[in-house]
């Protein structure tokens, strides 16, 4: 069986035995990743909105942005396909970008935690 562990400062990840002291946990047929926040909205062509997390860290996060009624890509800072939304954070903010039409603005979201490094 393959094992993949990474536990929170301070624990043995050979000798723990609880999911919660542990940033990534997959001994068994499920991945415990810590979901922060989520949410939704929406941004007006050429907007930007701004999530604050104040983690301290640069977190793993998905974004996904509306490019057609009901149809949503991921998003990310470069795009090799059209590039239409952008998102990056930074330790104490998430941000996301609309360069998409004024028909399409939905936006969803979400923030993980833990830091890895």
């Amino acid at each position: 069986m393959n094992v993949l562990r990474v536990a929170l400062p301070g624990y043995d990840a050979l000798e723990e035995t609880d999911p919660s002291r542990f940033s990534l946990f997959s001994d068994s047929e499920n991945v415990l990743i810590k979901e922060f926040a989520r949410g939704s909205g929406h941004i007006s062509y050429d907007g930007t909105a701004t999530i604050t997390h104040n983690l301290g860290y640069i977190p793993f996060y998905l974004v996904y942005g509306e490019v057609a009624a009901g149809k949503y890509r991921a998003a990310n800072w470069y795009s090799l396909f059209d590039g239409v939304w952008r998102a990056y954070a930074d330790t104490s903010k998430l941000y996301i970008r609309n360069n998409v039409s004024t028909d399409v603005s939905g936006f969803q979201y979400y923030l993980f935690y833990d830091n890895l490094t």
